[in-house]
């Protein structure tokens, strides 16, 4: 089972190798691309949890292809690389809106990623909640999501009350109450 997709742009295959090595160990589906211009192309084709990226490449340098992404309202997280790392490089990869920046070479990159996906996924949770009205009253909030749930789970099952009601937890008869107060068709 692959637990998350991670694209590495790198010129230095010794360095993308050995990471892509050590992810795909513990189930990280990796792409390599050597230059931007590949990078380019892949990103067209693919969806990725997370791109690395180095600084320095021939061609295109990884930092005006961030900065072009980004320009084009890019939203895959991209965290950038750097063997001699200046300052004012760390700043500027972030302003462009690098999730981070690392140095070369880079050790015990498992803890790395685990943090950054998880921080996708933290930052995806809070863009679905912050659709929720807060000022309203908390018996309506919970009436708006217990309608979602049920609509979702009705629509994936084939609109079978026996398996929504069991998925909810719930006895038939208390579903359909459930569903005749929220306004919701069984049909």
């Amino acid at each position: 089972m692959v637990i998350g997709n991670i694209l590495i742009i790198d010129d230095e295959s010794i360095n993308s190798e050995t990471i892509k090595d050590t992810l795909e160990d513990v189930n990280y589906k990796v792409v390599l691309a050597s230059n931007a211009a590949q990078a380019k192309l892949i990103v067209k084709e693919q969806t990725f949890d997370l791109i690395m990226m180095d600084v320095w490449m021939p061609g295109q340098d990884g930092m005006s292809l961030l900065e072009e992404w980004m320009q084009a309202d890019f939203s895959m997280p991209v965290v950038m690389m750097s063997g001699h790392a200046e300052h004012q490089d760390v700043v500027k990869a972030i302003k462009l809106g690098a999730v981070d920046f690392l140095k070369k070479p880079l050790h015990d990159i498992l803890p790395l990623v685990r943090k950054f996906l998880s921080e996708k996924i933290n930052r995806n949770d809070e863009q679905k909640i912050s659709g929720i009205n807060f000022d309203l009253p908390l018996k309506t909030v919970r009436n708006i999501f217990e309608a979602q749930y049920f609509n979702y789970h009705l629509a994936q099952n084939n609109h079978n009350i026996a398996k929504v009601a069991e998925l909810a937890g719930l006895e038939r008869t208390t579903l359909y109450r459930k569903l005749k107060d929220l306004g919701i068709d069984k049909k």
